[in-house]
């Protein structure tokens, strides 16, 4: 049985792996924190089908000792300030911020806007995305899996099959998210709150998630930019990236069969079938990414690709792949409770 910690689990991410974890036979959940509600009974903030009995602890080293595995489901900056300290207990970390995401230690801080308190740590750590090919091996072996971010997530899986064979160009990622992607604690002044009918764009040229997007796409092919534009929507989960991208093959059926076959050992990826567009509402709750293939061809002759890719967030996006990575990880099957 998993001994299972969830550093920052009052939030929706937190609560998400609480459900899942619930439902997982393999684990027991061991020490849920919050530095927000220590002391407050669990049931007062969860609602949750089964209750769990006890109290949000206080984020300490020493409440989380007798776990195997400690998810940060946290803001950023957080999780390399306790990971030495976890991994000297030989405690093994999921870190669903972007603490160790990044490997060059510069780009972190140009980007984060901060001084990096675990550098060396940057280099152990496995991005945990199990899609890579290979990369299912190095997050078996892992202390340290940085959880992708629900973006790259989505950007990254539509363009993987065919990013190394592209020709050097700047890719279109128009991406759009439910607000429940920017934490329980939204700041209505600068976006806008639950409840609210709206929609629009945000971070262009800033967004975090760029740096992320590049560095795993430029392993394969450097050659290859991303002009990457978030949008907000108020629907509550959800991803839904449209990806513009230029390529060399003349047959949509072609492109078809290149990522079937990328995927084929995916169980969390579907590519849909002809003409058709996926849906937020046929993802909302499970661990899938849906991927639809479109072919236009411009006046001038080029041929150009639009890609739509479709996950939930708060799932696929984070707490459903957190989970994934975990099973894989555990050598548990990476489908183990999750849809």
């Amino acid at each position: 049985m998993i001994s299972a910690g969830i550093i920052g689990a009052s939030g929706y991410t937190g609560e998400e792996l609480v459900k899942i974890l619930q439902n997982h036979p393999d684990v027991k959940i061991q020490a849920l924190t919050s530095r927000s509600h220590v002391g407050k009974k669990i049931n007062e903030v969860f609602d949750l089908k089964n209750p769990i009995i006890g109290e949000f602890k206080n984020p300490s080293i020493e409440n989380l000792l007798e776990c195997d595995v400690v998810f940060f489901a946290t803001p950023n900056g957080i999780a390399m300030d306790m990971a030495n300290e976890l991994l000297h207990n030989n405690i093994r970390l999921i870190d669903i911020s972007a603490d160790f995401r990044l490997k060059n230690v510069n780009t972190w801080e140009e980007w984060y806007g901060t001084k990096h308190m675990s550098p060396s740590l940057l280099s152990e750590s496995v991005y945990g995305l199990p899609e890579i090919p290979g990369q299912k091996d190095k997050i078996r072996k892992a202390s340290i899996v940085a959880n992708p971010g629900c973006y790259p997530t989505s950007a990254l899986l539509a363009l993987l099959p065919i990013s190394e064979n592209l020709e050097k160009q700047k890719i279109i990622v128009n991406a759009t998210s439910g607000i429940s992607g920017a934490g329980r604690n939204l700041n209505s002044k600068k976006l806008f709150g639950k409840g609210e009918d709206n929609f629009q764009a945000y971070a262009v040229r800033s967004h975090r998630h760029y740096p992320e997007i590049l560095q795993t796409l430029n392993i394969g092919n450097p050659d290859l930019d991303v002009l990457f534009i978030p949008h907000l929507s108020s629907m509550i989960r959800g991803i839904y990236s449209t990806i513009y991208v230029k390529h060399k093959y003349n047959e949509i059926e072609r492109v078809k069969e290149i990522y079937a076959e990328f995927y084929k050992k995916s169980p969390f990826v579907e590519i849909m079938d002809n003409g058709s567009f996926p849906k937020v509402s046929e993802i909302a709750m499970t661990n899938k990414c849906c991927i639809s293939l479109h072919q236009v061809e411009s006046d001038d002759g080029d041929i150009n690709l639009v890609i739509f890719s479709v996950l939930d967030n708060l799932i696929k996006g984070a707490s459903g792949q957190a989970v994934q990575n975990m099973n894989i990880m555990f050598d548990i099957d990476e489908k183990q409770s999750l849809a």
